[in-house]
């Protein structure tokens, strides 16, 4: 069994989107003779906004060790809430209009914490890393970013031992779209810059999540397309077994799962939907729009005040099984990227899961983007431009009528199965073994 070093700040049982790439792929490796071992933070420490001790069961096999770190978000959290965790930024998705505290905190996170507020973890890292790649025969050490500080462990080891370093990135580095929110100094974007290139430089190899990401990395790090690969996120399809569900024959219900910050307008969308309500369409009186997930308070307003007839539903962060229950009982799933530049690198982290419940799948995004190319193989899915308003009509005209006349939306012959979580694990060991 060949063995790898993973460095993962994000790991069981902290919940959320930043750890299931890697959770999952730990999950599977070993089936493939990769026998993973992960350093991470003690959850006790770790700036986590939610615990979901359910996916300690994913990676209950899995060597795993936890160190202590150093990081201001909790004090920040503690000042702004009373609560050492429920204000940790996650994409200003929580946050109303930032007050004279939030402003200067997000002021100094953005300049005296470059890359992010979670830096302070690389020592002990290193630390706990040196111990391991001393005692072990290791050829491969894996960083997984964001956080993209994470990746300064890599650069530090590299130093020291001889190994093939591989440097994952789940997003973007500078180009991620909160960073707009931490009111930045031109100088420490240059130095995020600097540092962003010298990663991509000095890694020995650079995986990402999708072909548009491959492609903007070459560009940013001015490196050889050769050293940068993709391997897709995926679905599990245990998470789909035994999953306590049931839909609601009386609504046609629309549904978004997961954070929905002001980076991720929905005003087309509601314009769309609005305009059913304005013609008395026979949908109205059925429709459903159901909101699970950290939600901004913003998009929550526009949503009452665009279309207060509709019925609203809205619950905040939930366990994993309880989100695929809501995904399955859904009968359109709604999704909406980030507005920011290089808008066609995004695919979101459901998507894979929305794919893999055979319902359609509305998208606003970039219509030309990765998200937008993995959906054209799925009938009733799409992704739309925001301007668009009268082709998101239709498809919701047309989605609408089907459900009305109770016709069925699957389509026979569609694969997803290519973007399960076991399939995906597959091609990256394919990868990994190239440096074992």
């Amino acid at each position: 069994m060949k063995k790898i070093l993973l460095i993962s700040y994000y790991w069981p049982p902290g919940g959320g989107s930043g750890v299931q790439r890697w959770m999952y792929f730990c999950k599977y490796l070993s089936e493939f003779g990769i026998h993973p071992i992960v350093i991470t933070v003690d959850e006790k420490k770790a700036s986590y906004r939610y615990i979901d001790e359910s996916l300690n069961e994913m990676v209950k096999d899995v060597e795993v060790y936890k160190t202590s770190t150093l990081e201001p978000l909790k004090l920040y959290s503690k000042m702004v809430s009373g609560n050492e965790n429920s204000a940790i930024p996650i994409g200003f998705a929580g946050e109303t209009k930032p007050g004279f505290l939030q402003t200067v905190s997000r002021a100094i996170r953005g300049n005296f914490f470059i890359p992010d507020a979670r830096k302070g973890w690389v020592k002990y890292a290193v630390k706990k890393a040196r111990e391991i790649l001393s005692r072990e025969k290791i050829d491969l050490v894996i960083t997984n970013g964001p956080p993209h500080s994470t990746h300064f462990v890599g650069a530090k080891l590299k130093k020291e031992f001889s190994f093939t370093w591989m440097a994952d990135f789940r997003d973007p580095w500078t180009d991620l779209h909160y960073n707009k929110f931490l009111y930045r100094a031109d100088w420490a974007k240059r130095k995020d810059a600097r540092l962003e290139k010298k990663i991509l430089n000095d890694a020995d190899v650079i995986l990402t999540m999708g072909p548009g990401m491959k492609k903007h990395l070459v560009q940013k790090g001015n490196i050889s397309p050769d050293k940068v690969f993709y391997v897709y996120n995926g679905y599990d399809e245990n998470d789909f077994k035994d999953v306590d569900y049931s839909g609601d024959p009386n609504h046609f219900t629309i549904s978004h799962i997961g954070m929905l910050s002001d980076s991720q307008p929905i005003t087309s969308f509601l314009i769309a939907l609005k305009s059913f309500f304005e013609k008395d369409h026979p949908i109205c009186k059925f429709l459903k729009l159901r909101l699970i997930g950290n939600v901004s308070p913003v998009i929550l307003e526009e949503v009452k005040n665009k279309i207060p007839e509709i019925l609203l539903e809205h619950q905040g962060y939930v366990k994993r099984k309880v989100a695929i229950s809501y995904m399955l009982s859904s009968d359109l799933l709604f999704n909406s990227l980030a507005e920011m530049e290089n808008s066609e690198l995004l695919i979101s982290g459901k998507l894979m899961e929305y794919i893999a419940t055979g319902k359609p799948i509305l998208c606003l995004g970039n219509p030309n983007g990765d998200a937008a190319n993995l959906l054209k193989e799925f009938k009733y899915s799409g992704v739309f431009d925001r301007k668009d308003v009268e082709v998101i009509k239709e498809f919701l005209e047309t989605i609408f009528e089907k459900w009305l006349q109770k016709s069925a939306f699957a389509s026979e012959g569609e694969n997803f199965k290519q973007y399960s979580r076991y399939e995906t694990t597959r091609q990256l060991s394919k990868l990994l073994m190239k440096y074992l």
